[in-house]
This record gives structure tokens, C-alpha cells and sequence, in this order.
């Protein structure tokens, strides 16, 4: 078996944030491996003498260190090798549980660093709502005095599955996971691997059955304020855009839009409604399929709208560039509005109007979150959705 740090070799992007720990505060010779062996050791007799029963919730870590005298650093990497040693598991809800009392004969991973840290994992910087998420994922873990490592999964989900199940071989205490996940039998590989792993985790996105807690963007306050800027504007044939239409996310801004319409006493045309499934982002070039889309869409829906809602951020600047190629004129012909917004559409020749969602809060609610959890302060699973407001500009 190779040793444990080459599990990383091939991630696009590794940060591991300074320490914030003061010097003072690190141990200057032996004595502080000396206490975690002690401590480990102590927690370890507890549970093979039957002490903590198996399925018994163990006491906090807080509680544990006031108890035993150190500091809940040393409880927390005392429970990382009680996890790696497949004694306890860490679960959103129910704590840190007993799952084993049989110390398996086996040795440590080679050359493991012990981090205790909090990761986040994502695809890749190169769009910017992750890389705001992670700003404030950041700016929380910095005032908070905790060290966290950043890791660029690229778009495969099972390479981010791959690193979470190692996690905890490097003390990582938790992670919060931004998956990219592009069809439904993806989903149900990501979601078996979450469930089967041990590491408490907080996620960016809905996966309903995960047992983890999620911080996200609140989908259909975004679907019905979009339609109803465009409503108070005028608009009366408002057609909806998008793709990856088979998430929980989108499908939430449809419905917000659906309810707009409703209330206004407006019909939605279904012929002008379109839920495309796929999804196939590119990182060299994000807007060549949301122009593809947008191109085929116009065709289609040629005089028949005289607004539309687009269902994510490059879909509306995709639109914006196809309008163009068309003939169409923007705001004239055509009202564009976006559920979601970036750089890149307020910056076009005609800026795109979109719904602007706090991402840095986003990002450091997950943090919130995810040490609440893992410092006994928070034992259900929570889902947080973030509200957001709409950004006018030129398109709408």
C-alpha cells in the first residue's frame, strides 16, 4: 500500500491555511505526544472494556476535555485516531458514536501529517461563485483561529468522494462539499459514498437522504422574484430557460416562477418553458452550451415571448450573446433576467439583471455549521437557505 499522501497527488489545488495557533501554545518537546497517547489510550480502555457500549453517544469533546484536564485540541486528534481505528464514528445527529470495541492490529498510514483542520472541497476556483464561497468559508475559519485546507477536486465526483473517505487519516475534523454531480445515477453513487463515510460534512448543494446538513441558496425565492421584477416591468409573456433542470435547485426556481405567474393571473405558456437535463460545464469555455442552448431556444420561441428567466448565470449571458446574433434587441425586444449572477454578466455590452446571492455568507455559514457540529454545539441536521435580491441592470 502506498503511502497515505500520495491519495492527493493528482488534486488540481491544495491549500493548507497557517496554523493560527500561537507559538506558545504548541508543545516544545515530548510531553504533548506523551498526553495524546495518554489521552488516546484512556478513551480507547473505555470503550474494549465496555465503559461506552456500542451505539453509546460518547460525551462532547468539550466535556471530555474538562474532564480528562487538556485542551479540546488533544481530544479532537485523540477521536481522529479512534475514528481511523474504526472504534467511533462522527454523525451530523447523533454525535460521536461507538461502532467497534475490538482494536484491529494494523499500523498508521506512512507519513500521515496530523493537520487538524477543516477542509473544504470543491471542483475547481475558475468560476466565481466558488471561489466567493470560499472567501467566506476563509474570513470564518481565520477569525475563528482554525486551521483549513482547500482542496480543487475537478469535476469528477468520485475523485472528491475518493478524498473524504481519506480524510480523516490526516486529522482533517470535517469537510464542507461543493460536488459537481451532472446526472441522477451520479447522484446515487455520490450519496453512497457520503453515507458510507465516517467524516461529519456539510454540503453546498440538496442531496435529500444524505443525513448531512446543507447551506444553500433559497431556489424558489429566486424563481418568484425574477418573474416578478419582469411582471412589474410589463411583461406578460415570460418564457423560463434551463439546463441541469433535473436538480432540486432548479427545479425550485421553476416553481418560484410558476407561483409569480400564478399570482399575477398570467398562463405559462408551456411551449416557451424549457427543463433541459444536461449538463456539461467546461471549464476552458463556460458559456459555449449555454449559447448552444440559448441559439436553439430563440428559434424556437421566436414571437411568441417577450421575456424570459434563465434558471443559472451563464444561461443568461449565453442568451444575451445569441439575442444578438438574432437580430433581437435587449431590452426592446426581449427582457433577460437571470437566477443567478456573476461577474461576467454585469460587465457585458449589455449587462445581464440578475438575482445576486450573498455567497460569501453562504460560505461562512458552512463553516458555522460545520464547528458547531463538530464541537458538540449542534447535533440535528440543519438545512439554511440563503436569500438573495435582485441586481437591476441594462437586460431587464
Amino acid at each position: 500500500m502506498q503511502p497515505a499522501a500520495d491519495s492527493f497527488s493528482r488534486v488540481e489545488n491544495v491549500q493548507v491555511s497557517p496554523d493560527p495557533k500561537p507559538v506558545s501554545s504548541l508543545p516544545t518537546s515530548g510531553t504533548g505526544t506523551s498526553k495524546l497517547d495518554s489521552i488516546y489510550s484512556e478513551l480507547q480502555s473505555r470503550i474494549v472494556s465496555g465503559v461506552w457500549k456500542i451505539g453509546e453517544r460518547l460525551p462532547t469533546e468539550p466535556e471530555l476535555a474538562q474532564e480528562l484536564g487538556c485542551g479540546t485540541g488533544t481530544i479532537s486528534k485523540a477521536m481522529a485516531r479512534l475514528t481511523r481505528d474504526n472504534l467511533v464514528q462522527r454523525r451530523s445527529r447523533a454525535g460521536t458514536v461507538v461502532i467497534n470495541n475490538t482494536v484491529a492490529n494494523r499500523l498508521a498510514p506512512v507519513g500521515a501529517p496530523d493537520l487538524d483542520a477543516y477542509s473544504f472541497i470543491y471542483p475547481g476556483d475558475q468560476h466565481e461563485s466558488i471561489w466567493r464561497i470560499t472567501r467566506g468559508f476563509q474570513q470564518a475559519a481565520a477569525e475563528a483561529g482554525r486551521r483549513v485546507m482547500l482542496l480543487g477536486s475537478g469535476p469528477d465526483f468520485r475523485k472528491e468522494a475518493e478524498i473524504v473517505s481519506r480524510l480523516s487519516e490526516f486529522n482533517v475534523r470535517g469537510a464542507v462539499l461543493y460536488p459537481v454531480i451532472l446526472t441522477p445515477h451520479d447522484q446515487i453513487h455520490y450519496l453512497q459514498a457520503i453515507l458510507a463515510s465516517r467524516l461529519p460534512v456539510v454540503l453546498l448543494c440538496n442531496l435529500p437522504g444524505s443525513r448531512c446538513s446543507s447551506i444553500v441558496s433559497d431556489g424558489l425565492h429566486a424563481g418568484f422574484a425574477t418573474a416578478n421584477h419582469l411582471i412589474r416591468q410589463g411583461a406578460r409573456r415570460i418564457g423560463f430557460l434551463a439546463n441541469y433542470a433535473w436538480t432540486i435547485g432548479v427545479r425550485d426556481h421553476y416553481l418560484g416562477y410558476r407561483q409569480a405567474l400564478e399570482l399575477a393571473g398570467l398562463a405559462e405558456d408551456k411551449s416557451c418553458t424549457r427543463l433541459i437535463q444536461r449538463m456539461n460545464p467546461r471549464m476552458d469555455d463556460p458559456l459555449r452550451e449555454p449559447t448552444e442552448i440559448a441559439r436553439d431556444y430563440l428559434v424556437q420561441t421566436r414571437g411568441k415571448i417577450d421575456a424570459v428567466v434563465c434558471g443559472a448565470d451563464f444561461l443568461g449571458i449565453g442568451l444575451l450573446r445569441a439575442a444578438r446574433e438574432q437580430g433581437l434587441h435587449v431590452p426592446g425586444d426581449l427582457r433577460i433576467i437571470s437566477t443567478a449572477d456573476n461577474t461576467t454578466g454585469s460587465t457585458d455590452e449589455i449587462p445581464l439583471t440578475a438575482y445576486r446571492i450573498p455567497l460569501e455568507q453562504q460560505g461562512r455559514r458552512a463553516f458555522d455549521v460545520l464547528d458547531a457540529t463538530l464541537n458538540g454545539r449542534l447535533e440535528d441536521v440543519v438545512e439554511e437557505q440563503i436569500r438573495g435580491e435582485i441586481v437591476v441592470r441594462t437586460s431587464a
